[in-house]
């Protein structure tokens, strides 16, 4: 199995990409978005970092924050997953697994980057034909974006 190196830069933010295992579509529904995003405010509690964007399909999610130790990136992402799987366990009859063994991460280098992913995160329903346009699709934070002004 090749063995991945990640590199990051303090003070950068970073975009992850997480995919349920097989693409199985278990964060389409409501309650399992909550459950996602109660995950990402416990493990914010352990391992510090800025929120600044989310969408969850049902198949994956795109999350873009800012760790306050970039030491930290690969243990907030196993985190995360720990954390999920043990909520989905104790509310849900699925099988295991849940998550596929890897992530997709990119460091966003500079503002014009930042603005990239942003738009990424925020198009990706309507991209992948699940909503009209960003504002129709309730589990972002476009929402959030737009009310402050963006």
């Amino acid at each position: 199995m090749p063995r991945f190196r990640r590199y990051y830069l303090a003070g950068h933010p970073v975009f992850v990409t997480l995919v349920t295992h097989g693409r199985n579509p278990w964060l389409a529904d409501e309650a399992s978005v909550r459950v996602l995003l109660a995950s990402m405010r416990s493990v914010n509690a352990i391992y510090r970092y800025s929120h600044l964007a989310h969408v969850v399909l049902p198949d994956h999610f795109h999350w873009l924050f800012k760790p306050d130790d970039v030491a930290h990136l690969s243990k907030i992402i196993a985190a995360e997953k720990r954390d999920v799987t043990w909520r989905f366990k104790t509310l849900a009859s699925l099988p295991g697994p849940w998550w596929q063994n890897r992530f997709y991460d990119h460091i966003v280098r500079d503002q014009d980057d930042f603005a990239r992913h942003l738009d990424y995160i925020h198009f990706n329903p309507v991209k992948h034909g699940i909503a009209r346009n960003p504002g129709a699709y309730s589990y972002s934070s476009f929402h959030e974006w737009r009310r402050r002004g963006a």
